[in-house]
C-alpha cells in the first residue's frame, strides 16, 4: 500500500531532526534477507524522537509498524510495506546500583544485555544470551529458553503510547506468558523504549558456565549458516506429528534416545536431524521445491532462495499437521 503525504512526512521529519531512509529493499536489511520494499523507514534515537515521529505520522494519519532486528518477522516478497518504525538506533545499557535495577533501551541486542548482565555478575539472563533480537522485542514476546524467560528479570519498561506521551508500564501490566504480552495481543498499544531489569548478584564463574553451555546447545539445534528465524514454533514440533502417525512416533523416539539421551557409539549428539526430518517429509507429503526448514529441525525456518510463499506454506502445512495446537512464534507480515 503507497504511502500518502509523502511530502508533508519527508519535511516533518526533516525539521524534527528524525533520521529515516526511503524505498529500502528489505531483502537486504532484514534478518531473514526477504521481503519487498518499505516506502520509509524512521530511526528516532531517542525517547523525545520516538515520541515526535509518532504524533507526526499521526498527524498525516500514516500507518505504521513497529520493528526491531526484525529476527522473528517474516516479511513477503513483491509487497509494499509503508512506513516502518525501527528501535534498532535506541541504544544504552546502564546498571543503576542505587536501584539495583540494569536499563537497556529498546534497540539494545538481547545478547549484549545477557554479557553486560555477566559482566556485573548477574544472574537470570543466562538462557537468554543467544536470542538474536533486541531487548524491545524480546519483551514484547516475552522471549525465552532453557527455562529463563524474560518475565523472570523484568521490573517495568517505558513505553510511547500511540498518541505520542511516554509512560511507564508495571510488569504486572505487560501480562507475560509464553512467547505473549498485552503489547503482542495488542491490549496494550504502544512502542517501548526502555527496559528496567532486576540486578541480581550471583557467581560470575557459574554464570559463565550456564551461558557457556546454553550458547554450545543453541548451535545444536538452531542453523547459522543460512537466514533464519529460529524456531517457527512455541512446541515440540516432532512429538506433534507423532501424535499423527504411530510409526513416525515410534521411530523418532528410538532416534531421540539413541542419539540425543543413550548417545550410544558416539559422545556427541549428531549435527544435524536430517535421517528424520527426510522421514517427517515422506510420512507428511511435505512437498517443497527448496527445503525451507534447516537440517538441524523441521522447527527452524531457514532462506535457501526459495521464496516466502513457499515459506509460508510450509508454516501452514506445519499448523495443519498440528492442527494448530502449537503457538507460532514468528510473525508473519503483511501489507497494512
Amino acid at each position: 500500500m503507497a504511502i500518502v503525504n509523502v511530502p508533508e512526512l519527508k519535511g516533518f521529519l526533516l525539521k524534527a531532526n528524525i533520521n529515516y531512509e526511503e524505498d529500502v529493499e528489505l531483502s537486504k536489511i532484514t534478518y531473514l534477507r526477504t521481503g519487498g520494499t518499505a516506502d520509509y523507514i524512521i530511526f528516532p534515537r531517542t525517547n523525545e524522537e520516538v515520541c515526535e515521529a509518532i504524533k507526526i505520522l499521526n498527524s498525516l494519519s500514516v500507518k505504521f509498524k513497529i520493528i526491531g532486528a526484525t529476527s522473528n518477522l517474516l516479511f513477503l516478497d513483491d509487497k509494499v510495506y509503508s512506513c516502518l518504525l525501527s528501535t534498532e538506533r535506541l541504544k544504552g545499557m546502564f546498571l543503576n546500583k542505587d536501584t539495583a535495577l540494569i536499563e537497556a533501551a529498546s534497540g539494545d541486542m538481547l545478547p549484549e544485555l545477557s554479557r553486560f548482565a555477566l559482566l556485573h555478575s548477574s544472574k537470570g539472563f543466562e538462557g537468554l544470551e543467544g536470542i538474536p533480537g533486541t531487548v524491545g522485542g524480546a519483551v514484547f514476546m516475552n522471549a525465552g529458553a532453557y527455562g529463563y524467560e524474560i518475565k523472570n528479570v523484568l521490573e517495568f519498561i517505558e513505553m510511547v503510547d500511540f498518541e505520542g506521551n511516554l509512560k511507564k508500564i508495571d510488569k504486572v501490566d505487560l501480562k507475560l506468558g509464553k512467547r505473549i504480552s498485552s503489547l503482542r495481543k495488542g491490549d496494550l498499544k504502544g512502542v517501548i523504549v526502555k527496559c528496567y531489569f532486576k540486578y541480581q548478584k550471583g557467581n560470575t564463574t557459574a554464570i559463565a558456565y550456564r551461558m557457556e553451555n546454553y550458547h554450545a546447545k543453541r548451535h545444536k539445534y538452531q542453523d547459522f549458516l543460512y537466514p533464519s528465524l529460529g524456531s517457527i514454533f512455541s512446541g515440540q514440533i516432532y512429538k506433534a506429528l507423532g501424535e499423527k502417525d504411530r510409526y513416525f512416533k515410534v521411530v523418532s523416539a528410538f532416534f531421540y534416545l539413541f542419539r540425543y539421551k543413550w548417545k550410544i557409539f558416539h559422545k556427541e549428539s549428531p549435527l544435524n536431524r536430517k535421517w528424520i526430518n527426510d522421514l517427517a517429509v515422506k510420512r507428511f507429503k511435505l512437498n517443497y521445491d527448496l527445503q525451507p526448514f534447516s537440517d538441524k529441525t523441521i522447527n527452524c525456518l531457514v532462506n535457501r532462495g526459495q521464496g516466502t510463499d513457499e515459506m509460508v506454506n510450509y508454516i501452514r502445512k506445519i499448523e495443519e499437521l498440528t492442527d494448530g495446537k502449537i503457538p507460532v512464534e514468528n510473525e508473519i507480515v503483511e501489507e497494512f
